[in-house]
């Protein structure tokens, strides 16, 4: 069990025992004040502490029910904040991300409430918990020098206290969690930075779950998509035809004679030399379009909602590009590629997503084995191109 887990599930564990032991003290209450077998009303206090763990509870339970969602990173990180915010009874949230390649990395973009700042030292309470790694509750912020109106502001409040969390990543801290305000005017509790501490937990796993996601799925060579999250893409675009009656299509693509620059060059320089050929097809394609290493030098590209006629055009195009461009440059090299390439059509070409691909394989291998630096199409009805 992941820490973020295990403090969750232990925090549920007290909140449950702590109901238990309220609701002891209201049965022990309750009868030594009944007259006339009429039962008075628990004591004030008692019901707010009930209605705490109750609400904690939820909290905890909701959490350790929710899945991650890796792909959906931003959503699942607001979900978890906001509940955070409203058990906390909390005016509002901020969440302070500091420059690490990292956000980079998982495509997790700014928000007014997810903010990548750039943290030194004495940058207010946040810039504080950021430099130590520690929690801080700070009820009267106006009393306390760390303060700073700038650094630790939040568009549109007037801050009077603040509670903190440091996010911390493979022993990193890499950002700081924020609750201002105790509705009401009331302070901010230990129960408040446990939850807040909880919550930072969970922000954490989310983040190292979406990490592993983009390692897992990226091919670490060139960064595009990997094969096996080529054919997951590919399963749900096979799904969404069926289900729209849509097309699109796939492109196989395989460098010609790579081989020979391996031999020549030495590998370091064939694989520089791939990753320069993905630049290339990044830079020539749609940012819908799905582009992944299938293995060595093979590629495949996804082109969703692309009838046949233009895939095969998009094809030629990029055989054109390849041709042209001067590969190696800065090796002080400056080699020539050329790139054999097979078109294939769902539903037209085929009916599943395994025989999309063969048919797409078995197009490019046609053009391989006769003069190599051309397209060929699955479908018969339209023409090879040189």
């Amino acid at each position: 069990m992941t820490r973020a887990y295990a403090g969750a599930a232990r925090n549920t564990k007290n909140a449950v025992e702590s109901m238990g032991k309220i609701l002891k003290k209201e049965k022990k209450v309750s009868p030594a004040r009944t007259m006339n077998n009429s039962r008075e009303l628990v004591s004030t206090s008692l019901q707010a502490q009930l209605k705490g763990k109750k609400k904690e509870l939820n909290f905890y339970t909701s959490v350790l029910h929710e899945r991650p969602v890796a792909a959906e990173l931003k959503k699942s990180l607001r979900s978890l904040l906001e509940k955070t915010r409203k058990v906390a009874g909390a005016e509002e949230y901020s969440l302070f991300l500091s420059d690490e390649p990292l956000f980079e990395k998982i495509h997790l973009r700014a928000t007014k409430k997810i903010k990548r700042v750039s943290f030194n030292k004495k940058r207010g309470i946040s810039g504080w918990v950021m430099d130590n790694g520690l929690p801080l509750k700070v009820n009267e912020v106006s009393r306390d020098k760390r303060f700073s109106g700038k650094a630790d502001a939040i568009a549109g409040l007037k801050i009077a206290s603040l509670i903190c969390a440091p996010l911390i990543i493979k022993d990193r801290t890499v950002g700081v969690l924020r609750l201002a305000n105790k509705k009401g005017g009331g302070p901010f509790t230990d129960d408040d930075m446990n939850l807040l501490m909880s919550a930072v937990n969970y922000a954490g796993l989310l983040v190292e779950r979406a990490f592993l996601y983009e390692k897992l799925k990226n091919d670490e060579l060139t960064n595009l998509f990997n094969a096996r999250h080529m054919n997951h893409v590919l399963e749900m675009e096979v799904e969404r035809a069926l289900r729209y009656n849509a097309m699109f299509s796939i492109v196989f693509m395989d460098i010609d004679n790579f081989k020979t620059i391996n031999d020549r060059y030495g590998h370091l320089v064939g694989s520089r030399a791939l990753i320069e050929v993905a630049w290339l097809l990044r830079d020539n394609l749609r940012r819908v379009d799905i582009i992944a290493r299938y293995g060595g030098d093979e590629f495949v590209i996804i082109l969703p909602e692309t009838p046949h006629d233009e895939s095969f055009s998009c094809a030629e195009r990029l055989r054109k590009t390849i041709e042209k461009n001067k590969f190696l440059k800065q090796e002080g090299i400056s080699v020539r590629l050329t790139a054999s390439l097979g078109v294939a059509s769902f539903p037209d070409d085929a009916e599943t997503k395994e025989e999309l691909l063969t048919m797409a394989d078995k197009a490019m291998y046609r053009g391989k084995f006769s003069t190599k630096n051309i397209v060929f199409s699955a479908a018969k009805k339209l023409p090879v191109t040189k």
